[in-house]
């Protein structure tokens, strides 16, 4: 984005100015800025060969009234100019002191300004400023010598281009947020775009990055199954279809209406309707199988064991009216298992575990009780006991892959689910 001199200089005036220069042959160009800003402070970044300029700029400042004292000015020299790598290297100090500026309130401003020096200089300048709060800035001229293609004539300088970074790369936000999103990291990609979107002096680029931190807090909430966050969250995300839309040009608005609203009436579901019940025990699952994709085996199998115990939990409650494993009445369960466990009543209640509840459906002639059995989930050596002995319970076994498939598998024949039932996150990166 650029905008012209005069609006430049009115927007500036109310402003306490940081300036970052490089330093080339040339002092009028770095006077020229020095004029225009009006820097509170300044920074010098010189190569070995240019720093000799400094004191020549500011005695030339002064001969145009404008004084910059010693105590204004930090000096970084580059060790070479001309090595590109190395430049980017030795900026990085330039961070936590631009950093410190504009942390001190919303009148401090941070201006980048590469006029001089070799053009390693100024692209390794502009490329540490890529993720700064700032304005890059541009001396160039009316005048210039060799028929208007030489230097600018001395006398003649004007800065000319002022733009925020942020703004020219709102695009890369976009992308990197994309892959954040993609790779199911939605509180970092909601950072991205919140930095992004705070940083950007752009109406619509704000508008679409804020859209973009919507969604990406939304499926955050949903996959800590916070679900009435996730409801609020979507429900602003959905407000800014367009916004949304024109920020990820891969993905047509009716596309993301469509998927929208089937998000939305599944979080509906989940966040009102009484636990346990279908819609959350394919939440579950599908969340298990997003921690298996990130590699997160001990965590996806906390998952799905929580959904086989959900799933006994669901069958007492809608087939034998045993609303609460952890207090079902003595009297309600039939022999053998009765004299079993009637050492365990407290105010004549029993506690169930997940075996428990399955050995329950079973002599209460239920299939999914049936079904436990046949799949050998009521055994000693079985996937659920891999998991009670897993750093998530009550062990230090870290869970394998074959366990994970082994409890994915029983799971999915216990809750009689296919590919087709799992709740499906978006994904935002095109595909080829």
């Amino acid at each position: 984005m650029s905008t012209h001199h005069n609006e430049t200089s009115r927007n500036s005036a109310d402003k306490y100015n940081l300036l970052i220069c490089t330093i080339g042959g040339s002092s009028e160009p770095i006077v020229a800025s020095l004029k225009h800003w009006k820097p509170e402070r300044v920074v010098f970044v010189p190569s070995a060969e240019t720093e000799k300029y400094i004191e020549g700029i500011r005695s030339l400042a002064e001969q145009n009234d404008l004084r910059i004292s010693p105590g204004q000015c930090d000096t970084i020299v580059l060790t070479d100019g001309q090595d590109f790598a190395r430049c980017v290297e030795e900026l990085r100090d330039l961070t936590p002191l631009v950093k410190d500026w504009l942390e001190r309130g919303d009148r401090y401003q941070a201006v980048v300004d590469f006029t001089g020096g070799t053009k390693c200089m100024a692209a390794a300048l502009a490329l540490q400023a890529r993720d700064w709060r700032c304005i890059f800035s541009y001396v160039g001229g009316a005048q210039r010598t060799s028929n208007g293609v030489g230097i600018v004539v001395s006398g003649k300088e004007q800065v000319l281009h002022t733009s925020n970074p942020w703004d020219a790369l709102g695009f890369q936000t976009t992308e990197r947020f994309a892959v954040l999103f993609d790779q199911h990291a939605f509180a970092a990609a909601a950072e991205v775009a919140k930095v992004a979107r705070n940083n950007t002096s752009s109406p619509s680029l704000k508008r679409e990055l804020n859209a973009l931190c919507q969604l990406a807090e939304a499926y955050d909430a949903w996959d800590r199954f916070d679900h009435k966050q996730a409801l609020s969250k979507l429900q602003e995300a959905m407000r800014a279809i367009n916004d949304l839309a024109a920020a990820l040009p891969s993905l047509r608005s009716h596309t993301l209406e469509r998927l929208f609203d089937s998000h939305y009436q599944i979080l509906q579901q989940l966040a009102s309707d009484p636990l346990p019940d279908q819609q959350h025990i394919k939440d579950l699952v599908s969340n298990a199988k997003r921690r298996k994709e990130e590699g997160r085996l001990d965590d996806a199998v906390a998952r799905l064991y929580r959904a086989v115990e959900a799933l006994a939990q669901l069958a007492l409650k809608e087939r034998h009216q045993i609303p609460n494993t952890k207090a079902v009445p003595l009297s309600s369960i039939p022999e053998p298992l009765r004299s079993e466990w009637v050492n365990r009543t407290r105010e004549g209640k029993v506690m169930l575990g997940l075996r428990d509840a399955y050995a329950l459906l079973d002599v209460l002639g239920d299939e999914l009780g049936a079904k436990f059995k046949s799949l050998k989930l009521d055994g000693d050596e079985t996937p659920l006991t891999a998991r009670n002995e897993s750093i998530l319970a009550h062990g230090f076994t870290r869970v394998s892959e074959e366990v994970y498939w082994q409890l994915w598998t029983a799971t999915l024949q216990l809750a009689e689910l296919d590919e087709e039932a799992f709740i499906t996150f978006p994904k935002l990166q095109p595909t080829h």
